[in-house]
C-alpha cells in the first residue's frame, strides 16, 4: 500500500466512521470504570442500608413481642440477605440473636456492643434514632475498616432491634468487579472495533458508489449508476444522483444536438455567402461580355466606321444578339428567383409520360439533327405524370440540350421512364465524356461550370440550366440527379405519383 493509498483510507469517510465508533466505545469503558472506582462502594453501602430499612421495616410490622412467630422469616433474612439479626428487650436481655440463637445469658449484651475484633460500636445519633424510629451505624474492624455496616432501631414492642451486615463481601466484589469490567470493556472493545469496520464499510459502500457515479458524471462518462437497493435517505439521494446524471445526459446530448444543428446553419450560411458572391461575379461576368460588345459596336455605329451597308447591318446583328443573351440570363434568373423563391406555384394536372418526351425531341430536333444523332424514344412508358406540364418541359429541355451538346457527332441519345412504390422516374441518357465524383453535386449550383475540355456545360452556357431543373423539381416535392453510365452520363428526375 501506497503513502498515498493510506493518505486516503485514513480520510476516507469509512475510516472516520470506523475510528468514531471505536472512540465511544472506548469513552463508554472508561466512564464504567470511573463511576466503578469511584462510587461502587457508596453504591453498595446504599443498596445494604436499603436492605436494612426493608428487613426493620418487615420485622417491626410482624413482631409482637413472640419471638416464635418470627424465627421463620428471621432464619430467611438471615440466608438471603446475609443479615445477622439481634433483638434486646429493655433490661438488654437477649431475646434473638443470629450466632447465639440458644444462648438467652444476660453478658450477651456485653458481646453484642463489642464486635469480634474488639472494637465499640460507634456513637449513634439518638436524635435520629428516636424521630424515624432506626438509625445507621458501622462496626469497624482491628485495622480501622469497616468491618460491619448496623442499624440500631426501636420496635414497636420497644425492644431494640440491631441488624449488621458484613462489608468483607464489598472490598472483594469491588476488587473482582473491577477486574471482570477491564476483561470484559477491552472484549467490548474489540468487539465494537470489529462491528464498526464491518458496519463503517456497510454505510459507506453507497456513499463510495455515488462518488464514483459523481466522478463518472463529472467527467461527463454517464455510464456508470447507483445500483443501490435502500429506501433510506442514501437511497434517495443515490436515485436523485441517476436522476442528475439522466437529466444531465440528456440536457449534454440536446445541447450537442443544437450545437451540430447551429453548425450547420453556420456552414450553410456561409455556404450561401459564398454562392451569392460567387453568383454576383458570375453574373458580373456574363454580362461584362455583351455588355462590352454591345458598347463597343453601338460607339462605331455613331461615329460611323462602317464603311458599307453590310457591315452595318453585321454590327446591328451582333447587338442584337448579345442583347437577346443577356435578356435570356436575366429571364433565367428572374425565374430561378421565383421558382426558389416560391412564387411560382405549380399548376399541376395529369399528362403523358410519352407525349412530353415526343413533344421536347420534336423542339430540338433541329438541334440533335444537325449533328447527326440518332434519339430512342423506345424505353419511354405510358405513365401519367402529375406536375406543371410547362415547368417540367423546361426540366427535360435542359437535359435534352446539355445531352446535345456533349454527344459525339453520329452518338445516340436515349430517353426511358421508370417507377417505383411511390415515384416515376424520367432519364436523359446519352454517350460522352463521364462526370468526375466531386463534380456531380457541384454542377447544381448556378453559375457552376465545368472544363470544356472534359465535359459539358449546363444548359445555354450560363450555368443556370441545371439549377432551374432542380428549383422545378423541389417545387414539386420531387428530386433530380446524375450518374455516369459505360458509357456516358445519365440525368434523371422523379416525381411522386398521383394520388389518384
Amino acid at each position: 500500500m501506497t503513502a498515498r493509498t493510506k493518505r486516503s483510507w485514513r480520510h476516507s469517510l469509512r475510516f472516520r466512521f470506523f475510528t468514531s465508533v471505536a472512540l465511544a466505545a472506548a469513552v463508554f469503558i472508561v466512564v464504567m470504570i470511573v463511576l466503578n472506582v469511584l462510587f461502587f462502594h457508596s453504591f453498595y453501602l446504599l443498596q445494604k442500608k436499603n436492605s436494612l430499612v426493608h428487613a426493620y421495616n418487615s420485622i417491626n410490622e410482624q413482631y409482637n413481642g413472640d419471638i416464635s412467630i418470627l424465627e421463620d422469616n428471621l432464619k430467611q433474612m438471615e440466608n438471603n440477605n446475609n443479615i445477622r439479626i439481634s433483638i434486646l428487650n429493655n433490661y438488654g436481655e437477649y431475646i434473638y440473636d443470629t450466632i447465639f440463637r440458644h444462648d438467652r445469658s444476660t453478658a450477651f449484651l456485653n458481646s453484642m456492643m463489642q464486635n469480634p475484633f474488639g472494637e465499640t460500636l460507634y456513637v449513634y445519633d439518638g436524635e435520629e434514632l428516636k424521630r424515624k424510629g432506626y438509625t445507621f451505624s458501622t462496626l469497624n474492624d482491628g485495622e480501622g475498616s469497616t468491618a460491619y455496616v448496623a442499624l440500631i432501631g426501636i420496635l414497636n414492642t420497644g425492644d431494640t432491634l440491631l441488624l449488621r451486615v458484613p462489608t468483607a463481601a464489598l472490598r472483594e466484589n469491588q476488587s473482582v468487579n473491577f477486574v471482570f469490567l477491564m476483561i470484559s470493556g477491552l472484549i467490548a472493545l474489540l468487539a465494537c472495533l470489529i462491528a464498526g469496520f464491518f458496519i463503517g464499510g456497510h454505510f459507506t459502500r453507497p456513499v463510495i458508489q455515488m462518488t464514483e457515479v459523481a466522478n463518472s458524471v463529472s467527467r461527463l462518462d454517464f455510464s456508470k449508476k447507483y445500483t443501490g437497493k435502500d429506501t433510506d435517505e442514501l437511497g434517495e439521494l443515490g436515485h436523485s444522483i441517476n436522476q442528475m446524471s439522466d437529466y444531465l445526459e440528456s440536457a449534454i446530448r440536446d445541447m450537442q444536438q443544437m450545437n451540430e444543428q447551429l453548425q450547420k446553419e453556420i456552414e450553410e450560411k456561409q455556404r450561401i455567402d459564398d454562392m451569392r458572391k460567387e453568383f454576383i461575379i458570375n453574373v458580373s461576368h456574363d454580362l461584362k461580355t455583351p455588355i462590352a460588345l454591345i458598347q463597343g459596336y453601338a460607339e462605331g455605329l455613331r461615329v460611323g466606321i462602317n464603311e458599307s451597308e453590310e457591315d452595318k447591318n453585321y454590327y446591328c446583328d451582333i447587338i442584337i444578339d448579345e442583347a437577346k443573351r443577356m435578356n435570356i440570363l436575366v429571364r433565367q434568373l428572374l425565374d430561378l428567383s421565383r421558382i426558389e423563391l416560391g412564387n411560382t406555384v405549380p399548376n399541376k394536372t395529369d399528362f403523358d409520360a410519352y407525349e412530353l418526351a415526343e413533344a421536347v425531341v420534336g423542339k430540338t430536333q433541329v438541334m440533335w439533327q444537325e449533328k447527326n444523332l440518332h434519339v430512342d424514344l423506345s424505353g419511354v412508358g405510358t405513365q401519367v405524370l402529375h406536375a406543371d406540364y410547362d415547368m417540367l418541359e423546361r426540366a427535360l429541355l435542359n437535359y435534352m440540350t446539355n445531352a446535345i451538346d456533349h454527344t459525339p457527332v453520329g452518338g445516340t441519345i436515349q430517353i426511358s421512364t421508370s417507377e417505383d412504390t411511390r415515384h416515376i422516374i424520367m432519364s436523359v441518357r446519352n454517350q460522352g465524356s463521364q462526370l468526375a465524383q466531386e463534380e456531380m453535386d457541384k454542377i447544381w449550383d448556378k453559375f457552376y461550370k465545368l472544363d470544356k475540355s472534359r465535359t459539358r456545360v449546363s444548359g445555354g452556357g450560363s450555368g443556370i440550366g441545371l439549377s432551374i431543373v432542380r428549383a422545378i423539381l423541389t417545387a414539386h416535392a420531387g428530386g433530380c440527379g446524375v450518374r455516369n453510365t459505360e458509357d456516358g452520363v445519365e440525368f434523371y428526375l422523379s416525381l411522386p405519383k398521383s394520388e389518384k
